[in-house]
């Protein structure tokens, strides 16, 4: 709806190369979750060990902060919703105490990766 209302007073040329362009970018973001799953996925291993979870948190708190910021210019407000809880979640559990109970983030980030997946199954 956002991108109609930008569109209103554009002459429909200008309409079809703004749409166009959009949907270049948009595939090139479904085309990037493989690889954001699989770093995803990694983290998630590393995240089972406690003596590397910290670290684990971290990342996984960056690369959910990316995913955050992109989806709302890509259209994709759950996937971007869903990447706003991981990183929300894990800025609380690092502000708390030691040793980190990491169950709720896996359970976050897996919710998130069915996700992403579900947008790559449907590329």
């Amino acid at each position: 709806m956002g991108e109609q209302i930008m569109m209103q007073g554009m002459d429909a040329s200008k309409a079809a190369l703004l749409e166009a362009g959009l949907a270049k970018i948009r595939a090139r973001f479904i085309d990037s979750l493989e690889d954001r799953i699989d770093d995803f996925c990694a983290q998630l291993e590393i995240l089972e060990n406690p003596a590397t979870a910290e670290a684990a948190c971290t990342e996984i708190r960056a690369q959910a902060h990316k995913l955050h910021g992109i989806c709302g210019s890509v259209g994709q407000p759950r996937m971007g919703a869903l990447a706003a809880q991981v990183e929300h979640h894990i800025d609380s559990l690092l502000a708390g105490p030691r040793p980190l109970n990491t169950d709720f983030v896996d359970e976050l980030l897996n919710a998130l990766l069915d996700e992403m997946e579900q947008n790559v199954d449907g590329a």
